[in-house]
């Protein structure tokens, strides 16, 4: 069993008598059974209950808990569908309250998740078709300061965000087009005999042709 600094204070009056009668009586807590190797800091400090980096070890696998009367975090993912994170922000903001604990695992009461989970409005499905991403807006030529204007005057609803990436609603962005697209200035380099720079232009060519065909097409479509 450790002590701890006020009992040794009572026991010892020196590193030495300390170190001599307690020396391979206490035993690592956390089942590995070793020997705690006694060190002039914890004649001040008192003697740990594990060896260092073992308490760790306590942490890991899963107290035992009525699975019949209560959900646990990943239950209630699985259950609804959704990640562990979301589970614990509607935790944070109570929309469900952990009603005990096992080990470090927060357990909610079945009857009350269920009734939540029923109540819960269901999020309506995420249509990729309707949306132009970031980077299919990056592809258009859009310029994403003009868009931040559109969207600060109102002129187009904010953004959605779906699966870490920001969406623009397709019918705004093709009926504010002119507005949006980037003026980019086409650099001509200056007559050379490189291959080199003979192939660059020729790359930059198709880019610009590829730009203008989406262009193109999503003026057709609108």
């Amino acid at each position: 069993m450790s002590l701890n600094k006020k009992d040794i204070r009572k026991k010892y009056s020196s590193v030495e008598e300390f170190k001599k009668n307690e020396d391979g009586k206490h035993r690592c807590e956390c089942g590995c059974n070793k020997v705690i190797e006694l060190k002039k800091s914890h004649y001040w400090n008192g003697i740990p209950r594990f060896i260092f980096g073992h308490a760790a070890r306590m942490r890991t696998g899963t107290k035992k808990y009525d699975q019949d009367l209560y959900y646990s975090v990943e239950d209630i993912a699985k259950l609804a569908g959704v990640s562990d994170q979301t589970v614990r922000l509607w935790n944070r903001s109570k929309k469900i309250k952990a009603d005990t604990t096992a080990g470090r695992k927060k357990l909610y009461l079945k009857t009350s998740i269920e009734s939540f989970l029923t109540e819960r409005p269901e999020r309506a499905l995420f249509d990729m078709s309707e949306f132009y991403s970031v980077q299919d807006l990056k592809n258009m030529g859009v310029s994403r300061s003009k868009l931040r204007a559109l969207v600060r005057a109102g002129t187009i609803q904010e953004p959605k965000h779906h699966a870490r990436k920001t969406h623009y609603l397709k019918q705004e962005i093709e009926k504010n087009l002119d507005q949006i697209k980037e003026d980019l200035p086409v650099s001509i380099p200056k007559p050379t005999n490189s291959r080199a720079a003979l192939g660059k232009l020729k790359t930059r060519i198709k880019e610009l042709e590829v730009r203008v065909k989406m262009l193109e097409d999503c003026l057709l479509n609108g």
